[in-house]
């Protein structure tokens, strides 16, 4: 692959945001015949959302005499393997050429990808493993055909920036079950269950205090 090699310039959100803005421009020329205008390309966290990426299906950065769409990349993700970056980028753009020109290719609250969005991506370069859409998300998986993989390997783009992600806060949590119920246990091995953490009780039988030995 072609790379551009900056051993000296450590990894930052400025270099990465070139590089991304870079790809943009070589994709545009490759595939949209250089016609899209060039959005706000943000590196921003994916909060709530499942998704690597997302467009704006109508133009939100605006001021005097100029308005633009947005592209966002999640940043929690930003650090995949460079054809993955590449493939997500392809995939908004595709979204962004559909907003441009009336064609409506998502539904349900732009989650589920319909068969305009399969046609518009296999125009521009991708391809799709997938034979039939996802019963939630639709024909929401593109991959690179070989074609564009090709190309992106000739494209002298900073493959190297993509090497820094922001922490994901939201995964943290994965598999954390919040605790419900607390275990009590006396001197007597009585055991008893409360659904709150504080429990002052001392056992009838054997008159010890019951103490916490677990929760679920």
């Amino acid at each position: 692959m072609s790379t551009t090699e900056k051993p000296a310039t450590p990894v930052n959100i400025e270099r990465m945001t070139n590089a991304l803005h870079e790809l943009f421009r070589r994709l545009n020329n490759s595939y949209f015949g250089g016609k899209l205008p060039t959005p706000a390309i943000t590196i921003e966290s994916k909060g709530k959302r499942q998704a690597l990426g997302w467009c704006s299906v109508d133009a939100i950065w605006k001021g005097e005499d100029v308005e633009y769409h947005e592209i966002g990349m999640a940043s929690e993700h930003i650090d995949r393997p460079f054809l993955e970056v590449a493939t997500t980028l392809l995939h908004e753009m595709v979204h962004l050429h559909n907003a441009l020109n009336g064609i409506k290719d998502t539904s349900r609250g732009y989650t589920y990808h319909n068969k305009r969005f399969k046609t518009q991506c296999e125009k521009f370069g991708m391809v799709f493993t997938m034979d039939k859409p996802h019963d939630k998300y639709g024909w929401f998986n593109p991959s690179l055909s070989a074609t564009t993989v090709a190309l992106i390997e000739n494209y002298d783009v900073d493959t190297q920036a993509f090497n820094i992600a922001r922490i994901d806060f939201t995964a943290m949590g994965e598999g954390k079950k919040k605790q419900t119920s607390w275990k009590w246990q006396c001197g007597c091995n009585t055991i008893c269950r409360t659904s709150k953490p504080d429990f002052n009780a001392i056992c009838g039988d054997c008159g010890t205090k019951f103490i916490n030995v677990g929760g679920y």
